[in-house]
């Protein structure tokens, strides 16, 4: 039962940084009259990111 509790901590904790990510990406969009807060290439960095994190999601779950 233990590695499973620790699993689901890992997935929580994966999930929840997905979760920021796409906050902070969704906050950084260019709106008229607001300086850019996060430059395209970072935002793109950060996209890269949250599916690198997706994929290791999905591949944590297929594992069990």
């Amino acid at each position: 039962m233990l590695g499973n509790e620790r699993r689901s901590k890992v997935l929580a904790k994966l999930a929840n940084a997905r979760c920021e990510l796409e906050d902070a990406l969704n906050l950084s969009i260019l709106v008229a009259r607001y300086p850019v807060v996060i430059p395209e290439p970072a935002r793109n960095k950060l996209s890269f990111m949250l599916d690198d994190i997706r994929a290791v999601v999905r591949q944590i779950e297929g594992s069990q």
